[in-house]
């Protein structure tokens, strides 16, 4: 630790994931030894511990998705569910963070107190873990899967029903009539995998989603040679850093008004027409009628070929329940099937989901966020003083892991100061949150994200508030997070 500090910061970080690690080496990097990180599961990992099923791969290049800190020997333009797994073990083994996780140990209540203006944290285990200085949450908001009733509910078949986050470790789709509810970027990836080895795939769609090539592949030998030297690393890291800021500018990408919107979904039709060329019957089916870029946009070389096998079927109904030999659609059909994989995504509108926040007088943060989650740059919200959110609303974007580093750095170097300075209270001003907020709603008013259903907006439909989208470019966001962390906040 800094010899120069008033005090010794104790800090919590909740979350063992990408955005969890990314925190705890920002808090190396400013002196703090002293922090614990609680994960629910086995092991780290978060999101890529989870989500293990046939095909899981990140949609963004392996270049950019990960730490610019730490760089690596990707064997592919697109790094599989194991390879990032394995690149986060190196990440926390390297930074010797692994002594700081206390695994299975699930967070139930993070609870300010006004009288010591610590925290205390309580999980499953009811142990006493001490008093935190600061609590750090990285638990994202695309962690609580998103299931529907007739699967919550007590149903007859008999056979294995997966959300593709909770896939168990040996189920088998070989030779299996399997059925797949949904159609975004899971889907698209288990998709593709059971058509390799299933009897047959039923696939069920709502909506269709526009889609674009990925253009996805193993690097050659030479290329992970000339990658592994570090100019060549740093180049194609910030080429695809440019062209995501470039793209997301003003958020031109899903603005109506813009010409790079409809010039993608120019090439999103043209990719659709060229690969099902020989299927017209599916190419209506796969249209969408949102506008281009409303949901998330779908990243695949291979699903619209998967979808042109003869053991392919594509049911344009959702399932409406089970019965004992597979599923009925909303035309009361009845599909045989042996597994039903729910790839139907998230409670993306429960920020925090997994556990309760109580802040100044009790106050609970979940309530606070009853017409959709707010915070200051997505980290700070009024009232929850030392309190730092991850991953937090209105910070979706790519790349998602230079978003992460500025949030921990943030953190990190607030509590840092107020350790220094002898300050015991982090707070965002509420003029700083409130301004900050009317902006980014005004700018989120004129993108198509506003106007179509999703989980951009989900549970906050009401006020109309998109409550996960950044609406401009990266390179703004990381400015604001180092130039507004002294203006917007106070030490006291």
């Amino acid at each position: 630790m800094k010899t120069d500090v008033a005090y010794q910061p104790r800090v919590a970080i909740i979350g063992a994931g990408f955005s969890g690690i990314a925190a705890a080496v920002a808090l190396k990097k400013q002196g703090i030894e002293d922090f614990v990180i609680f994960e629910r599961s086995p092991g780290l990992g978060g999101t890529w511990r989870h989500n293990t099923y046939p095909g899981a791969e990140v949609d963004l290049e392996s270049h950019i998705y990960s730490f610019s800190f730490e760089r690596y020997d990707w064997t592919r333009t697109h790094a599989g569910w194991q390879e990032l797994l394995t690149y986060l073990h190196y990440v926390a083994t390297k930074w010797n963070l692994l002594s700081h996780m206390k695994f299975n140990e699930p967070v139930e209540q993070v609870s300010w107190s006004d009288e010591r203006k610590d925290y205390t944290v309580r999980t499953v285990s009811q142990e006493d873990h001490g008093r935190f200085t600061a609590v750090i949450s990285a638990v994202g908001f695309l962690n609580t899967p998103a299931k529907p009733p007739f699967v919550r509910d007590q149903h007859d078949f008999a056979g294995p029903v997966c959300h593709t986050s909770e896939w168990r470790e040996g189920l088998d789709m070989a030779g299996k009539n399997v059925g797949v509810l949904g159609t975004g970027s899971s889907a698209v990836q288990i998709v593709t995998e059971a058509e390799k080895v299933a009897s047959s795939v039923t696939v069920f769609q709502i909506e269709p989603n526009w889609m674009l090539p990925k253009e996805a592949r193993d690097f050659s030998p030479l290329e992970r040679r000339l990658n592994n030297l570090s100019p060549v690393y740093m180049y194609r890291r910030w080429k695809l850093y440019l062209d995501y800021d470039l793209r997301q500018l003003q958020a031109r990408h899903a603005r109506q008004d813009r010409v790079l919107n409809g010039k993608r979904r120019q090439a999103a039709l043209a990719f659709l027409h060229q690969e099902m060329a020989d299927r017209p019957d599916l190419l209506e089916l796969l249209t969408p009628e949102f506008p281009m870029e409303g949901r998330r946009t779908v990243i695949s070389d291979t699903y619209y070929r998967a979808l042109k096998s003869s053991k392919v079927r594509l049911i344009p109904h959702a399932v409406k329940g089970l019965s004992a030999r597979g599923a009925v659609d909303a035309n009361g059909e009845e599909h045989p099937l042996d597994l039903i994989v729910l790839a139907t995504g998230f409670q993306a509108h429960q920020y925090l989901s997994t556990y309760r926040v109580a802040g100044e007088n009790g106050v609970d943060l979940h309530d606070r966020w009853s017409e959709g989650a707010e915070a200051f740059l997505g980290t700070m919200v009024p009232g929850f003083p030392n309190f730092f959110v991850m991953f937090g609303p209105n910070t979706n974007i790519v790349p998602l892991v230079a978003f992460y580093e500025a949030q921990a750095d943030f953190s990190a170097r607030l509590i840092a100061s107020a350790a220094r300075q002898g300050k015991r209270r982090i707070d965002v001003r509420r003029s700083a949150f409130y301004i900050y907020n009317d902006w980014i709603q005004d700018l989120l008013g004129k993108t198509v994200w506003a106007t179509t259903e999703s989980y951009f907006r989900a549970g906050s439909h009401r006020t109309g508030k998109v409550i996960s989208q950044w609406p401009t470019s990266p390179t703004l966001y990381l400015l604001a997070m180092r130039l507004l962390r002294r203006l917007a906040t106070k030490l006291s």
